[in-house]
C-alpha cells in the first residue's frame, strides 16, 4: 500500500527536465521583466522545442508576449525623448 501512494506521488510529481523547452520558458518568463531581448531569444526556442515534442508551453508564450510588448515600449520611448530632444 505504501509502494503504490510513493509511485503515484512519483509519476505526478514532474520534474523540469520532462518537459521539453520548460526550462528555457520559465527563464523566458521570468527574464522578460529584465532583460527583454534574451527573454524573447529563450521564448522562442522553449516554444520550438514544445511544439516539436507536441506539447504547450504557457509560460514561453507569456515570455515572449511581455518581451515583446516590453521592447515596442521602450522603442517608443526612445523615439519619442529623441524627436523631441532634436528640435
Amino acid at each position: 500500500m505504501k509502494q503504490t501512494i510513493v509511485s503515484e506521488a512519483a509519476e505526478k510529481a514532474r520534474s523540469v527536465h520532462d518537459s521539453p523547452g520548460r526550462a528555457f520558458g520559465i527563464w523566458s518568463f521570468v527574464l522578460s521583466f529584465f532583460v527583454p531581448v534574451l527573454a524573447l531569444i529563450f521564448g522562442i526556442i522553449a516554444l520550438l522545442q514544445s511544439r516539436r515534442a507536441g506539447m504547450a508551453n504557457r509560460l514561453a508564450i507569456a515570455g515572449i508576449v511581455i518581451s515583446v510588448v516590453l521592447i515596442v515600449t521602450g522603442m517608443i520611448i526612445w523615439i519619442s525623448i529623441a524627436a523631441a530632444g532634436g528640435s
